[in-house]
């Protein structure tokens, strides 16, 4: 694993910069054919895991300082970062004065997590569907890019059990802009393993049906391609299966085939 993650270059396409970076790794980062659970690597969610991509998410970084600038919440407010990843929303949360946790469902994020925060800000492995966590602990959830690729139901209903009376829920999640033919519709769910694709709408009402109110969301006017995200940074593997290419490009063509029809939102919602 590398000592300390590497930072990308701003303005530059999430694909690219990790291509430029693998490219240009040392020998010492093999790229070998491995074994994960009896299956070659060849998931989206792996992918993310193997590279240890910080902000991956849309807006990156930048869009969870301006989300900070605006949300307005206790200070310090204990703040659950569920599906935190590598810790680099952990790391900026605490760099605020407040109180984060994280909790993630791969070990391997959750072992970077821990190295880059250096026990500063507990970490542990855990469903957002079944959150190791009591009854109103916290004063807000993040949750960034991560319900797309849960049981959305449950896990709204989870992160409401977590949360205060009157705590806040921020949701950076892929939306439906313009309706897709099924085969369209799974092929995006497939590769991604996203358990389906919600519109604006559809989104509001799952996060209504769980018991919050006061449902919002905040828009960018670029799709997913364009969102310049100059915070991206990586703490891979020392071993990377040459398959993560094909992956990649995957997530590349996916993308640019159905630019018109994915956006994002940031739904916020209080309890």
């Amino acid at each position: 694993m590398c000592s300390h993650p590497i930072q990308a270059k701003k303005n530059t396409g999430e694909l690219f910069i990790v291509y430029m970076l693998l490219r240009q790794m040392p020998l010492s980062l093999h790229m070998v054919k491995e074994k994960r659970g009896g299956a070659q690597m060849s998931d989206y969610l792996d992918m993310l895991s193997v590279l240890g991509i910080a902000g991956a998410h849309p807006g990156g970084l930048q869009l969870t300082k301006q989300l900070m600038d605006e949300w307005d919440l206790p200070f310090p407010a204990r703040i659950l970062d569920a599906g935190c990843g590598t810790g680099q929303t952990l790391h900026y949360l605490s760099q605020l004065g407040h109180q984060p946790e994280g909790v993630d469902a791969d070990p391997r994020m959750v072992n970077k997590a821990r190295n880059r925060l250096q026990s500063a800000v507990p970490v542990s492995v855990g469903l957002i569907e079944n959150l190791p966590a009591k009854n109103n602990q916290f004063d807000a959830v993040l949750c960034e890019s991560v319900l797309s690729f849960s049981r959305t139901e449950s896990a709204l209903k989870e992160i409401w059990r977590v949360l205060k009376d009157g705590g806040r829920l921020a949701a950076a999640e892929m939306t439906l802009e313009n309706a897709l033919p099924e085969e369209d519709e799974k092929e995006i769910a497939g590769f991604y393993k996203f358990t389906g694709l919600l519109t604006e709408k559809e989104w509001i009402a799952a996060i209504e049906a769980a018991g919050f109110h006061d449902v919002r969301f905040m828009q960018h006017d670029r799709g997913l391609l364009d969102q310049n995200q100059p915070d991206h940074e990586l703490d891979m593997d020392e071993n990377i299966p040459p398959e993560i290419f094909e992956v990649l490009d995957t997530h590349r063509h996916i993308l640019q085939k159905y630019k018109k029809a994915l956006g994002f939102r940031l739904y916020l919602a209080e309890k």
